[in-house]
């Protein structure tokens, strides 16, 4: 995708008629300037994909939102530990049995 392709002007009739289309670009990592008579009113932007891969890893229990919430700095953020383990075992431990099974299999 060129950087044209990435960055689409729209107006606000067009973004409340097409929605769900804007939506569909926007996941496509379109950024999507709305105006109103001309004039820049808002931009939209596609998700992060750092943000996402956080949040995903908190999610996971990977990273503790706790701790993350708490550092200030690169370097404390690199020091957070595992999130607490779930009373049903460690997430990561579960999903690495799960796929050394499901070598097993082959």
């Amino acid at each position: 995708m060129t950087e044209d392709e990435r960055d689409t002007t729209i107006t606000v009739r067009d973004l409340q008629r097409n929605a769900a289309a804007v939506l569909k670009r926007l996941e496509h990592g379109v950024t999507i300037t709305v105006t109103r008579h001309g004039r820049t009113v808002a931009r939209i932007l596609p998700p992060d994909p750092v943000e996402e891969a956080i949040n995903q890893a908190v999610e996971d229990g990977v990273i503790d939102r706790a701790d993350l919430t708490r550092a200030r700095t690169a370097a404390q953020t690199a020091k957070i530990r595992r999130a607490p383990a779930s009373p049903d075992g460690d997430v990561a431990s579960q999903s690495l049995q799960e796929l050394r099974d499901m070598e097993g299999d082959r």
